[in-house]
């Protein structure tokens, strides 16, 4: 017995007949407050009369059949209804597909229709599903029966998200290596201004002592050297001493 105050989950994709991979069909969809349980169902005509897929998955919002459906470009319909207190609720609107190759499948339609922009619901919903695994054990018993088998998560999607992890390791690497650069020519230019301090200051050193001491430049010319506060001092005595010589 259908309740029918329990609100239809909105269909996010695949939507508007687009082209999906008929060997794996990933179903996507909104989730409902106090819903308990979802039930997909995939048919040849929007009437259901016969539906291909007709499975109760738990609480995820998001599921991937696999090997259940044809590849040749035959157009499929689906719905989902929500369980709430034991009964199931009015079904969703009706949405269509068409199951090709997985090769076409990533062309798209020549013509695509016009698509409605996905919204804050509809992103939600993918992290729902994301974020609440799906119990393939229990399921798969009990689908079974009904000829339907379900796949993990797409190998294209595994790839992708491979590919953002090692994009962000690899700019986070370039970074550090960034850093490290500038940081080793810090240290350099810092270790050569305090060479240049310390031959500054030798020279400055060597310059006062040899102002300081006595020494013998030129024998032979009879040149010596002396402290120059001592040679300042010979040179303004001899000054004094011309001045006080009468002229």
């Amino acid at each position: 017995m259908a309740s029918d105050d329990v609100l239809a989950p909105s269909l996010v994709t695949p939507v508007d007949a687009v082209s999906a991979d008929g060997s794996a069909v990933t179903f996507v969809w909104s989730s409902v407050e106090d819903g308990n349980a979802y039930r997909l169902q995939v048919a040849e005509t929007a009437r259901f009369d016969t539906p291909v897929v007709d499975a109760e998955v738990g609480a995820q919002t998001a599921v991937t059949v696999g090997n259940k459906l044809p590849t040749d470009g035959q157009t499929f319909f689906w719905r989902v209804l929500v369980e709430r207190d034991g009964e199931w609720g009015n079904p969703s609107s009706v949405e269509s597909f068409v199951a090709t190759t997985e090769a076409e499948a990533e062309q798209g339609p020549a013509e695509a229709a016009d698509e409605e922009p996905v919204t804050e619901l509809a992103r939600a919903a993918r992290q729902e599903a994301t974020a609440q695994p799906f119990d393939f054990e229990d399921q798969i018993e009990k689908e079974k029966e009904r000829g339907v088998a379900y796949e993990g998560v797409a190998a294209s999607q595994i790839m992708g998200i491979s590919a953002s992890i090692i994009a962000v390791v690899l700019t986070a690497v370039a970074i550090l290596f960034g850093w490290f650069g500038q940081v080793s020519q810090s240290a350099e230019g810092a270790a050569a201004e305090r060479m240049q301090y310390r031959d500054i200051k030798q020279a400055e050193m060597e310059a006062a002592q040899e102002l300081q001491q006595y020494e013998v430049v030129d024998e032979e010319e009879g040149t010596y050297r002396i402290p120059i506060d001592r040679a300042m001092d010979l040179v303004a005595r001899e000054e004094y001493q011309q001045r006080q010589q009468p002229e």
